[in-house]
């Protein structure tokens, strides 16, 4: 899983950029159009193109939230199943502690903004300057009312690129490149003048094990113990359930996962609960052979609310 976020500034050409970087990394592009056509699937509709205008009204304020807050559940969901690239939307707040992450910050002087926006929209000077001002202040306030952040502020930002000094195009190729750097591992010297191989690449144990895995759910089940940060290993220990009358083992069961730091065992199925019968029969007997042995059997619907369960006692904050 790849993300890569690109904050800018409005007539920067941050959306060009970010839409070249996609097709250069070909990485999913999360704009605005992926979000409002992606969560209206689900019935969630946006409430007004300009959210961050609508949030600074009192009487919008809650219809908002919870419209940002499905977009910031729907966003974490594409990203345990893709990698992206973010532009806007908060993201890199959203993914500030996911280490492999590039967060991008596009900038260009005002002034230069103005022309652009002058030509890309056949504004006079006066109106542009105008609308620059107002997205300025909208995204200002979006951010301190949503994040409590300081939209101005540039230093969580791992590359921030000056676009009124380059084209698009090389601004796009800078950015690859620093992911490719940011991401990948490569020879570096330490003081004793030796070479050492830098473990900078993020290869995820679900990637790792990929080849392993008996089901798709099992392998998307292991990217979202990733993505919560979750340590988890694939099928450990096989569990004696049943012996014939000369001792000979006739069944034995091997739950798909168990997590060491919760001393727990998962079983995932995706069948009917009609005919996880089968599953249900051996956990059963697990419990009278090894009744020290904690194991639980989920469905697929149970996976988001059990992980966020254990990533928020990960971190102690509930």
């Amino acid at each position: 899983m790849g993300i890569i976020t690109i904050s800018r500034e409005f007539g920067s050409g941050g959306e060009t950029v970010a839409r070249l970087v996609a097709e250069k990394t070909g990485f999913l592009l999360v704009n605005k159009d992926t979000i409002t056509q992606g969560l209206a699937e689900y019935g969630v509709e946006i409430p007004d193109p300009r959210l961050e205008f609508m949030i600074q009204e009192e009487d919008n304020v809650q219809t908002v939230r919870q419209y940002i807050e499905a977009m910031h559940d729907y966003i974490y969901d594409l990203a345990i199943r893709n990698s992206l690239v973010i532009i806007g939307r908060g993201g890199s707040v959203l993914f500030r502690d996911y280490p492999p992450a590039l967060h991008v910050r596009i900038i260009s002087q005002f002034t230069h903004r103005v022309q652009k926006v002058m030509k890309l929209y056949d504004l006079n000077a006066a109106t542009a300057v105008r609308l620059v001002k107002e997205q300025d202040c909208d995204k200002r306030k979006y951010y301190r009312q949503i994040f409590d952040e300081n939209w101005m502020n540039v230093r969580p930002y791992d590359l921030v690129l000056n676009t009124e000094k380059m084209n698009l195009e090389d601004a796009a190729d800078i950015i690859v490149t620093a992911y490719h750097i940011h991401a990948e591992p490569r020879a570096v010297k330490n003081g004793e003048g030796i070479t050492e191989y830098e473990e900078r690449i993020f290869t995820t144990p679900a990637e790792v094990e990929a080849e392993k895995f008996m089901h798709p759910s099992e392998e998307e089940f292991a990217k979202m113990l990733d993505f919560y940060r979750i340590r988890w290993e694939y099928e450990p220990r096989t569990f004696l359930l049943e012996w014939d009358s000369e001792g000979n083992v006739i069944e034995a069961f091997s739950p798909d996962f168990y997590l060491p730091d919760q001393d727990l065992f998962i079983e995932l199925t995706t069948q009917k609960p009609k005919q996880a019968w089968k599953k249900n029969r051996k956990i059963r007997r697990m419990g009278e052979l090894y009744p020290e042995i904690n194991v639980r059997l989920i469905d697929k619907k149970g996976f988001e609310s059990l992980l966020k369960k254990h990533s928020i006692n990960q971190d102690g904050e509930e």
